[in-house]
């Protein structure tokens, strides 16, 4: 089962893929598309990765 937190309104889902922990970044608003119907923004290898990609985020576009 994932785990999903919240970081800085991003959501981070954890999960087992493949044997492998990965960390799917998605933003607030297509998070709330729902499963199935979501697209992530990126994959990390690791909680801290997946952390820096937000805090450099461009949230201007």
């Amino acid at each position: 089962m994932a785990k999903v937190v919240t970081y800085r309104g991003f959501k981070i889902e954890s999960l087992i893929d493949d044997g492998h922990e990965i960390f799917r970044i998605y933003t607030e608003e297509e998070w709330g598309y729902g499963e199935g119907l979501r697209s992530y923004e990126w994959d990390a290898c690791t909680y801290q990765e997946a952390k820096d990609f937000i805090d450099s985020y461009d949230t201007s576009r």
